[in-house]
C-alpha cells in the first residue's frame, strides 16, 4: 500500500520486504519503521560478530593446551617457582626435625643409694622410657663412676630393657681414667641407637670400682614422631 503526507510518498511493508519511496523532490526517503529494523540487524550483525571471535579464542585456547600440555604445565611451574638465593633464602621445612622432641634423661648407678655397690659392673637403668607414640634416637652418652685405678680400662656398653628384660649390648664404649679424683669419666659422641616406644636406655659399665661409690650418668637425643616418620622397624 502507498499514501501521501505532505508531500512525501512512501511504502509500507510488503511480503517482509521494504522499499523506499520518493518523496516530491525525487529523493529516495525510507519510513520510520524501516530504520528502525535496519538499526537492529546491524545491531545483531556485531554481537554475532563479537560472539565468533570470542569462541576462535576460547578454542584455540583448548587446542593450545591439548597440543602442547608440557608447555601448559611450564606456565603453571613458572606461576608458582620459589626463588631461593642466598641473599634471599626461601623458608623451608622438615617436618620430621620440625616435630622432634629433645631428650636428655639422667641415672643414679642402681645400687643402693645411687651407689655402683660392686667392685665389677655398675648398671645404670633409671633413665625415663620412651613414650607411646615416638621412638629415642640416642646420641649421647656420658657418665661418671668412681675407680681405685686405671687397670683394667674403664669400659661399657649400651643396651635397651624392655618389659624389665635387659637386651644385648648395642654398642660399646671406654673410659678416661682421672687419677686425683680416683674416678672414670665416660663421653661418647657421635652414638647412633634406636630405643622403641615402652622401653628404656640401660648403661652397664666395669672396670676397678669403688665399692659403694656413686655414680651418674646422662643419655641426650631426640624422640621423633611416629606419627610423622612410621618409625619402620630397626634391622638389627
Amino acid at each position: 500500500m502507498s499514501g501521501v503526507i505532505g508531500e512525501e510518498f512512501f511504502m509500507k511493508e510488503r511480503s517482509g520486504e521494504w522499499f523506499f519511496a520518493r518523496s516530491a523532490q525525487g529523493k529516495r526517503v525510507m519510513s520510520g519503521e524501516s530504520q528502525i529494523k535496519v538499526k537492529e540487524e546491524r545491531a545483531m550483525k556485531i554481537v554475532r560478530r563479537l560472539l565468533i571471535g570470542a569462541g576462535a579464542i576460547l578454542l584455540a585456547a583448548a587446542l593450545l593446551t591439548l597440543a602442547s600440555p608440557k608447555s601448559a604445565h611450564a606456565l603453571v611451574a613458572a606461576l608458582v617457582q620459589v626463588t631461593n638465593t642466598t641473599a634471599n633464602p626461601a623458608v623451608t621445612l622438615d617436618a620430621d626435625k620440625a616435630t622432634r622432641i629433645p631428650y636428655t634423661s639422667a641415672s643414679q648407678a642402681a645400687g643402693p643409694v645411687g651407689t655402683c655397690g660392686d667392685t665389677l659392673v655398675c648398671q645404670f637403668n633409671g633413665f625415663t622410657a620412651v613414650p607411646a607414640g615416638y621412638r629415642l634416637v640416642v646420641q649421647q652418652i656420658a657418665a661418671a663412676v668412681g675407680v681405685s685405678s686405671g687397670s683394667p680400662t674403664p669400659s661399657g656398653s649400651f643396651s635397651v630393657v624392655t618389659d624389665d628384660v635387659g637386651g644385648l649390648p648395642l654398642d660399646y664404649f671406654t673410659g678416661t681414667y682421672i687419677t686425683k679424683q680416683n674416678q672414670a669419666v665416660f663421653h661418647q659422641s657421635g652414638v647412633l641407637e634406636y630405643v622403641n616406644a615402652g622401653s628404656t636406655p640401660s648403661l652397664l659399665i666395669g672396670g676397678d670400682l669403688i665399692s659403694n661409690e656413686s655414680g651418674y650418668a646422662i643419655v641426650t637425643g631426640y624422640l621423633e614422631n611416629c606419627a610423622v616418620t612410621g618409625c619402620p622397624p630397626i634391622q638389627n
